[in-house]
């Protein structure tokens, strides 16, 4: 009887750090508020829940700050033509989406232009990466 009890906290346990471990998106981003950012790429995290993207950002004063931009998982970006070689570390890109809460320094991407004008749009539902 012990060892059931053990086996069902384990999985409790289990369940519950995968759930801590994705958000809401209401938790982050805004649904009201919209913008672009412009950068470099810096590092690239292909992870579940959320791919995330790492831009250097000159802003208005001259300063490089580093923004977080993420979108769907793995799986998602896979099927609408989003691979891991799609985007690099040192490209030149263009973010637009719904922007980070509080100031923060984080937005979910909608549209990533690339240098070449591929534009990438995660919530196409298969249109993926168009070229323009």
């Amino acid at each position: 009887m012990r060892v059931i009890h053990c086996l069902t906290l384990i999985a409790f346990a289990v369940i519950a750090g995968r759930t801590a471990a994705h958000h809401s998106f209401a938790a982050e981003f805004s649904y009201e508020q919209f913008g672009s950012r412009e950068g470099e790429v810096i590092e690239l995290h292909y992870v579940n829940p959320h791919t995330r993207v790492f831009v250097a950002v000159t802003n208005e004063d001259g300063e490089r700050e580093i923004w977080d931009a993420q979108t769907h998982s793995v799986n998602i970006l896979f099927r609408v033509g989003w691979l891991r070689d799609t985007v690099k570390v040192g490209e030149h890109v263009v973010m637009e989406g719904n922007l980070g809460l509080e100031g923060s320094r984080k937005l979910w991407i909608r549209t990533l232009t690339l240098e070449d004008g591929t534009v990438i749009t995660p919530d196409s539902g298969g249109a993926g990466a168009n070229q323009q």
